[in-house]
């Protein structure tokens, strides 16, 4: 597929999903006072240069996540889309291998770059993760702590590849999960999208109905991390709740309960699995000529 292509489908995803109305996240028509919309538009087109560069590589997964986060730093003071650098990169690099895109061969290749990542793509990442100051991040039950000053030497030790670090934080984080499961929370997002919009031919209103429909299923865990799992389980309990009775109403009401001072409550994990299956909706979108979104 064409890099440039995969390099604005994954500007493009970036923009759609934090445009979106995504109950407890930042959107167009709502700031955090720590992390505001236009931090994560600039943070997503600016590591767009990696994404073309990643497109055209046989590997560095590591690297290019690096690269992505500096760019990303270069543009936006905040952490704004670390989650989702760590899922475009794979993808963009998988997708560069394909003619035209095809589901199974995206999923195959997913699965060879994945399984043959290195120790030194591992200490990338750490550094990725260090240069973005990511909070939230549990201490590992197993394997070199991320903070940790022989986090590095450890990973040479133990001969880890990123692989095996996403195993061990798969226990605990979804995003980690995505890469042992071979990315299959994304492609259920992607299959949604294209559900929701060939009925609504509405591109947020699709993306709104996808996440609701995730976090149902998926308890975040950015919020299992932050507030435990059962207030997890509890929100994921309250998105089916609105998605069964689903109007935007209920929607604006459930972001308000899960923005408002004392409750905190952000499915940010979500909302970066939202980002990767948009990517992969607009990749199948590009080529086959139906770019335009209504």
């Amino acid at each position: 597929m064409n890099p440039f292509d995969i390099m604005r489908a994954s500007q493009i995803a970036c923009c759609l999903e934090v445009s979106a109305f995504k109950p407890g996240n930042v959107h167009r028509n709502r700031d955090y006072n720590d992390i505001k919309y236009h931090h994560f538009i600039s943070s997503g087109i600016a590591f767009g240069q990696v994404i073309y560069e990643a497109s055209q590589s046989e590997g560095n997964i590591g690297y290019y996540i690096k690269r992505g986060v500096i760019e990303s730093k270069k543009w936006s003071p905040t952490n704004a889309n670390l989650g989702i650098i760590m899922l475009h990169i794979p993808i963009a690099t998988a997708s560069g291998k394909l003619e035209e895109f095809n589901e199974d061969t995206l999923k195959k290749n997913l699965k060879d770059i994945i399984l043959n990542t290195t120790v030194e793509d591992a200490i990338n990442v750490y550094d990725a993760i260090n240069i973005a100051m990511a909070g939230g991040l549990n201490k590992p039950k197993d394997g070199p702590d991320v903070s940790s000053e022989d986090a590095k030497k450890e990973l040479i030790e133990k001969n880890l590849t990123l692989y095996d670090v996403f195993k061990i934080s798969s226990e605990w984080d979804n995003i980690s999960k995505e890469w042992t499961n071979n990315f299959k929370i994304s492609f259920e997002g992607y299959e949604l999208i294209n559900k929701y919009y060939n009925e609504t031919n509405d591109i947020h209103l699709s993306i709104t109905k996808t996440f609701l429909t995730l976090l149902s299923k998926y308890p975040d865990t950015l919020i299992a991390r932050k507030k435990g799992l059962e207030v997890a389980k509890m929100v994921s309990k309250m998105a089916k709740d609105v998605l069964d009775n689903f109007s935007m109403e209920k929607v604006v009401e459930f972001d308000k309960y899960l923005s408002k001072e004392g409750n905190k409550l952000n499915p940010g994990t979500t909302a970066d699995l939202i980002a990767s299956s948009l990517m992969i909706f607009l990749l199948n979108k590009i080529d086959k000529g139906e770019t335009i979104l209504w």
